[in-house]
């Protein structure tokens, strides 16, 4: 059985950027790309006061082959100008599996080349009104902010589990892009403020970053 490099590709943007960028990659006939409702953190003190410390968005992404997802990364980080402040952000991780997906009938995926990873995604799963803690915490330890999704509309009788956590409409995830060097002090403190150990209180994993456009420090 042959063997290919496959990547997924994100794109957090604002709500009214989403179409177009969707429109875009159907364009280039990437077919299978999805778009998810999130929210971003605003560090405003002001703007929490009237409740508005949260701004609509919209992650965007797909799986491709390598090459074609890198190329397609850049494109659109420059098509739609996302190294410009607050215009959004992109970032590609590599997939290590591949399944159900009927224009890519090998499951098995070629061991990526490593590289040296500047940044990391940090993902933290907890209990429904926990997200704003964790961004919070994140904030605190250096982070720029997060991206908060919401489960909503498919609750069932039995929820699916991640490492023996219970993945339900009623959690959050918060995603948190960080320079590689940040990662371990993040990690801690959203650690230690949130009860990570107690159980039921979430859980956290982190994932190297194959690229990355549109993030605030970077060169």
């Amino acid at each position: 059985m042959t063997t290919h490099n496959y990547t997924v590709v994100y794109f957090v943007v604002n709500h009214d950027l989403s179409a177009d960028l969707s429109a875009a990659l159907h364009r280039e006939h990437i077919r299978g790309a999805s778009v998810m409702p999130a929210w971003g953190s605003v560090q405003n003190s002001v703007l929490a006061f009237f409740c508005l410390d949260q701004v609509r968005k919209d992650i965007v992404f797909f799986v491709e082959e390598t090459n074609l997802a890198l190329r397609l990364l850049r494109e659109m980080a420059a098509r739609f100008k996302l190294t410009k402040r607050n215009r959004g952000i992109a970032f590609a991780l590599p997939v290590s599996g591949i399944y159900g997906v009927r224009d890519i009938p090998n499951r098995q995926v070629a061991q990526q080349e490593a590289k040296e990873t500047m940044w990391q995604a940090i993902y933290t799963i907890v209990n429904q009104g926990d997200a704003d803690g964790v961004v919070a915490a994140a904030t605190e330890a250096g982070a720029r902010g997060g991206t908060i999704l919401r489960g909503r509309g498919s609750a069932q009788h039995t929820g699916v589990r991640l490492f023996d956590f219970p993945i339900e409409p009623e959690k959050e995830v918060v995603l948190v892009l960080a320079p590689k060097d940040k990662t371990s002090e993040i990690v801690a403190n959203i650690h230690t403020k949130m009860k990570i150990d107690e159980p039921g209180r979430g859980i956290i994993f982190v994932m190297d970053v194959t690229e990355a456009y549109g993030l605030v420090g970077q060169d």
